[in-house]
């Protein structure tokens, strides 16, 4: 265990040179990585897709006997192997097909998704809570008044802020409307200040998960190597 180990931090190492410059070891690092997953991928494909998907219930339809089953898998099979034919010029305008195929269907696929996801579902979030309460509760805002604190203005304010923020962004992405129209002037400054917010959480979130990754490095060299390698040494 320990030499699996110290390959591994050896390897965190020589990506971690990178800091210091482009060189040998990070190459080195960077194509090992990259190998292995390509390796471990093609093992993935294999045994989840060719044989699960293609191989398995091929036999299981010949077994017993269900011939559309079988036609419809041999005819699925074959158009997923006209993708092969990339690889020689003479041929390798049949492959335009099975691609027109996928792209149509994942664009039909994925138009009912989209839309539920990023519309419906975005509309509905600028409408209610996430426990079906109205964003724009005056109830809230009448318990603020009533008992001011600051948890009740968070809860007073929270909705109306987040209305008012989905608003503003829209006007000022809304690119029919002039930018000298009185409306986009209103909302111009209240969404470059929403969306600076946006951002800055956005890289505040991609840098933290940044040094996640950085501290499991550190606590796998410190706590987990460092003491197997002084109780190897020492015993």
């Amino acid at each position: 265990m320990l030499i699996w180990y110290t390959i591994a931090v050896l390897l965190s190492l020589a990506i971690f040179s990178f800091l210091w410059k482009d060189n040998p070891l990070y190459k080195f690092a960077e194509h090992l990585f990259v190998g292995t997953m390509v390796g471990y991928q093609v093992v993935v494909v294999f045994s989840q897709i060719i044989m699960r998907k293609i191989v398995d219930p091929i036999s299981v339809a010949l077994d017993n006997r269900q011939i559309l089953t079988l036609i419809s898998l041999v005819i699925a099979t074959l158009i997923g192997l006209l993708f092969l034919a990339r690889f020689s010029r003479k041929v390798e305008w049949v492959s335009r097909y099975p691609i027109s195929i996928t792209v149509g269907f994942w664009s039909g696929y994925a138009i009912v998704a989209s839309f539920k996801t990023n519309i419906l579902t975005q509309i509905r979030g600028t409408v209610v809570d996430d426990l079906g309460q109205p964003l724009l509760n005056g109830h809230l805002i009448g318990d603020f008044f009533k008992n001011p604190s600051l948890k009740t203005l968070d809860l007073a304010t929270a909705g109306p802020l987040l209305v008012f923020g989905v608003i503003v962004v829209l006007v000022y992405f809304f690119f029919s409307v002039k930018h000298d129209h009185p409306m986009v002037k209103f909302a111009n400054k209240p969404a470059l200040f929403y969306l600076m917010i946006g951002f800055g959480a956005s890289f505040g979130y991609t840098f933290m998960g940044r040094i996640s990754l950085f501290i499991g490095r550190m606590n796998f060299i410190f706590n987990e190597w460092w003491p197997l390698l002084k109780q190897t040494i020492g015993g």
